[in-house]
């Protein structure tokens, strides 16, 4: 798959945006001038690996996102984060027995709703 500059610096951008980072902010993680962020952000300039990978976990995404924009099963960690922590919190406030009764239902539930959805697919 062929990566390209411009899609990378899009997808920089948009996992900036997305954490209300400024591009300022994100510079000073890279610890770079504001102007050299820039450019990678503009596609002007591609980010040294280190450089994207820094912006990964700044940003809460993972890395192959940058590059090749697929969907992977950590991205739900990125766009469920809040709803993830809130849910952590309660769980962890239940004791242990309920915590494994939760899971359990929880495992059950997903696995009835990935089979639902693959029988609606093979319809």
């Amino acid at each position: 798959m062929l990566i390209v500059k411009s899609h990378v610096a899009l997808r920089i951008r948009e996992a900036r945006e997305y954490r209300e980072i400024t591009q300022v902010e994100m510079a000073q993680h890279l610890d770079v001038a504001r102007q050299t962020y820039l450019d990678i952000e503009s596609g002007k300039t591609e980010p040294k690996v280190s450089s994207l990978a820094t912006i990964a976990d700044v940003t809460g995404r993972p890395l192959n996102w940058f590059l090749y924009g697929e969907s992977t099963r950590s991205d739900i960690a990125f766009t469920h984060r809040d709803d993830l922590n809130n849910l952590l919190l309660l769980f962890n406030q239940l004791p242990l027995s309920a915590r494994n009764l939760v899971m359990d239902q929880a495992l059950l539930l997903a696995e009835y709703m990935v089979i639902m959805k693959s029988s609606d697919n093979d319809e």
